[in-house]
């Protein structure tokens, strides 16, 4: 696991510097190296979500709440990389309006997947009381 971070590191550290050096003679290149480092920093990251998910899935069960619960949490926090990576590429190439319209569209996707989490816990608070 560490070592993966410290290779995914090496090479934005790579892509960084190399992304300096083409900047003023090819800013486009420049912005492809660091789109492009971003999707293998994802791939990466993505790929160890597996046994997360297991190990989130497994507590649940054992807690005997309702496993869809799991469900929207698993896709909120997928949606809040998409949308800072979406973000963080646009700022990068100097269009932060589009930015910020990507990042209001992020938060308000994710109010709307997170509702069925909202209405599950005021039935449980309810319950109690």
């Amino acid at each position: 696991m560490e070592a993966e971070l410290i290779r995914v590191a090496a090479i934005g550290i790579v892509a960084a510097i190399l992304s300096v050096v083409i900047s003023d003679k090819r800013p486009e290149i420049s912005m492809m190296i660091g789109v492009a480092f971003g999707v293998i920093a994802l791939v990466v990251a993505f790929g160890k979500a597996g046994a997360i998910i297991q190990v989130i899935e497994n507590t649940i069960g054992q807690a005997g709440i309702d496993g869809k619960l799991l469900v929207p949490v698993l896709k909120v926090t997928g949606m809040a990389y998409i949308t800072q990576f979406a973000v963080d590429a646009c700022r990068d190439v100097g269009q932060n309006g589009i930015a910020n319209k990507i990042e209001t569209v992020g938060k308000i996707m994710m109010l709307v997947v997170a509702v069925p989490i909202a209405t599950s816990l005021i039935r449980i608070v309810s319950s109690i009381l």
